[in-house]
């Protein structure tokens, strides 16, 4: 944590003699205003970044979230690193940036978050990747509209801008063609199934039966809510170029496909969504513009 209490200014007197004054540490962390946590007021958002071998990444996004002055926002958080056991210096790099480190004992990405999930104590939950792809800068909007009483927000990439050269011609098709898959098999409409930036209201969230191990988490997170019959928020977003080497490849489009088609077939249930009378060509819950 960074800062520390300011008292009122002493009055005048007699002059005071000199006294040593420690030298400035090297690299000191950047000051992310952890100081509004102490206000209980403000509702509390946990913004969550797993990672593995991101180290050029997370410093990009912590410092980006360390300028978004949440106390003008109207909440407070705290940033939570879930590294998957880096061979690199991304976890130093994130606890001199002020995050609070989680070594997941698993593998993959799904099964850090699971991990994790039971440790969240604030009312609000983030999730965001670490390599630089989505933009911090959405993460008031997307709180605004959990306080509004939206319980699942998504930052939608295919609905939003993608920067040049940030995802490939084969990878936007493939996002398209697996969200189709998924508005299909579970009748509720989605854009950007394999968006890596979602909100969420924390106890809709530890409601849900994940069961995802590695990049079919986002997936499972849908498909949870679809069958519970959960309302998503879309909300458009920019997409920038990843910070560093990319991770996805192929064959994790055909994974995620196969994980969704088995959760719908092991839910045996029809979609809570489906029952309501939502269907694949009306919206499910609200969409909001750029």
């Amino acid at each position: 944590m960074s800062g520390g209490a300011i008292g009122a200014r002493a009055p005048a007197g007699p002059p005071i003699g000199s006294f040593p004054i420690p030298g400035a540490p090297v690299n000191p962390p950047a000051e992310i205003p952890w100081g509004e946590i102490a206000n209980p007021t403000l509702p509390g958002v946990a913004i969550l970044l797993p990672a593995l071998n991101e180290e050029a990444g997370i410093a990009a996004v912590l410092n980006r979230i360390a300028r978004l002055t949440p106390q003008q926002k109207g909440f407070a958080y705290s940033v939570h690193l879930l590294d998957g056991r880096s061979t690199d210096r991304t976890r130093a790099v994130a606890e001199r940036l002020g995050a609070e480190i989680f070594v997941q004992t698993g593998n993959g990405k799904g099964s850090a978050f699971r991990e994790f999930l039971p440790r969240i104590r604030d009312q609000f939950a983030i999730l965001l990747d670490s390599d630089g792809t989505y933009p911090p800068e959405v993460i008031p909007d997307l709180v605004e509209k959990l306080g509004a009483g939206s319980p699942v927000v998504l930052g939608s990439r295919l609905r939003g801008k993608i920067d040049h050269g940030a995802m490939s011609l084969a990878n936007r098709a493939g996002n398209h063609l697996l969200s189709w898959l998924a508005s299909f098999l579970f009748a509720t409409p989605i854009s950007d199934v394999c968006s890596g930036m979602w909100g969420f209201a924390s106890d809709r969230l530890k409601s849900l039966g994940l069961t995802a191990t590695g990049f079919d988490l986002e997936a499972d997170l849908f498909a949870e809510c679809a069958l519970k019959g959960i309302p998503i928020t879309e909300v458009p977003i920019r997409y920038d170029r990843r910070i560093g080497r990319p991770k996805l490849h192929l064959h994790e489009g055909f994974r995620i496909a196969l994980a969704l088609l088995k959760k719908r077939l092991r839910s045996g249930a029809t979609p809570a969504s489906n029952v309501s009378g939502a269907s694949i060509g009306q919206p499910h819950g609200e969409h909001t513009d750029p």
